[in-house]
């Protein structure tokens, strides 16, 4: 008796989280069926994985790939997509898990989507989380469909605390690498270039996540998802610079115990033990066995280097709208920089001049967000803000 395959889906397939997911599910091929890809403008990848993986659906984001694409003959049957609305109409598959890997605000939109059209979604875009926050959660209870987080430090913290009482816990902390910059003097980097903003010392990551981990602005959004995700108070929540990447997250009990998690620096241990469920057994290249020495460093962020941490606590506790306002807005001053329009040191600049305005404290106290469209009208805010400029 054949043994029903899974029905898979990869948001941001040409990413690093979509590659890395799709090399685990190959390994496993008669476990799982591709069903879905979403890319953006990889022409040459995407054609190769749909030519490896031969998927039923192909959502293609980008007009140019998507018209070259087409013309291309596969040996299956390709259903491709290029605009979103007539996508929710034709889509008609019900998927077993999906990895939402695509950076940037375009996940939000394909999360709400896929709680009503499948099982479980494996999140490591942090924008979803964030501008989604309780109304994604609860639409998802709704619809049976679990949420997953596979960033490293969510993955880690999920398995520190599961089965625990939070009246325990004294504080829960994250880990940061510090990113390219750690050892350098602030005047060396205000200027710095694309190239170097992402050269991230520990991680292989896309760009937009690079410049995220320079300006500390991915910790912030970490921050507000620890807080989502687990309802750990805020004042709970705290930041470790700890420079090798290893230990991703600890705990820290009340009665004096100290709980982490080491692991290597790569995202396929949380996907591939989030897709498993942990039951997984493979132990190659676990770096505990290796015979070569582990150094452990954990110091403390300085919020003289790292301005934009006190910014980030301030946005973690006024609650939703400040967390849309901030992701947009960050969204939007890192493309500025990585199309060369501005220089690095203005993203965290004009976000802590921003957030520094009693207006827009106001704001984000004030306004409830309650459903999506209360959601789009806070996205809509934080792009007229930067239009501004």
């Amino acid at each position: 008796m054949a043994i029903k395959k899974l029905n898979i889906g990869i948001i941001g397939s040409t990413g690093s989280v979509g590659r890395t997911s799709l090399k685990i599910f190959k390994e496993y091929k008669g476990k799982f069926n591709i069903e879905l890809l979403v890319c953006d403008q990889n022409l040459k990848e995407v054609t190769r994985q749909i030519k490896t993986y031969s998927p039923k659906y192909v959502f293609i984001n980008n007009a140019n790939v998507y018209d070259c694409i087409k013309l291309i003959k596969f040996k299956k049957k390709v259903i491709f997509f290029n605009n979103f609305l007539y996508f929710q109409k034709k889509f008609k598959s019900k998927l077993d898990k999906v990895i939402l890997g695509v950076p940037g605000l375009v996940g939000l939109k394909f999360a709400f989507f896929f709680i009503k059209n499948s099982k479980e979604i494996l999140v490591a875009n942090k924008e979803s989380l964030v501008c989604g926050a309780s109304i994604l959660l609860k639409k998802a209870k709704a619809n049976n469909c679990k949420i997953t987080s596979i960033d490293s430090e969510h993955f880690c913290i999920n398995q520190l605390i599961k089965d625990k009482n939070l009246n325990d816990i004294d504080s829960v902390f994250l880990t940061a690498s510090g990113g390219p910059f750690l050892n350098q003097k602030q005047k060396t980097y205000l200027k710095a270039s694309i190239k170097k903003v992402t050269n991230h010392p520990q991680w292989n990551m896309g760009s937009k996540i690079s410049v995220d981990s320079a300006t500390m602005c991915n910790k912030i959004f970490e921050l507000i998802e620890a807080h989502v995700l687990f309802d750990i108070p805020t004042d709970k929540l705290k930041i470790k610079i700890h420079e090798q990447s290893l230990i991703h997250s600890a705990v820290v009990f009340k009665n004096g115990l100290v709980h982490m998690i080491m692991h290597d620096t790569t995202m396929t241990i949380p996907i591939r033990n989030s897709i498993f469920e942990n039951k997984f057994y493979n132990q190659s290249g676990n770096l505990f066995k290796s015979k070569n020495n582990i150094q452990l460093n954990f110091n403390e962020t300085k919020l003289s280097k790292y301005k934009i941490l006190k910014t980030g606590y301030k946005v973690l506790n006024m609650g939703h709208a400040s967390w849309i306002l901030f992701n947009v807005i960050n969204d939007n001053l890192v493309e500025k920089f990585l199309g060369k329009k501005i220089f690095f040191y203005e993203i965290v600049k004009n976000l802590i001049e921003i957030f520094n305005q009693k207006k827009i404290e106001a704001y984000c106290r004030k306004t409830k967000v309650n459903t999506i469209a209360d959601i789009d009208k806070v996205i809509s805010y934080g792009n007229l803000i930067v239009d501004r400029l």
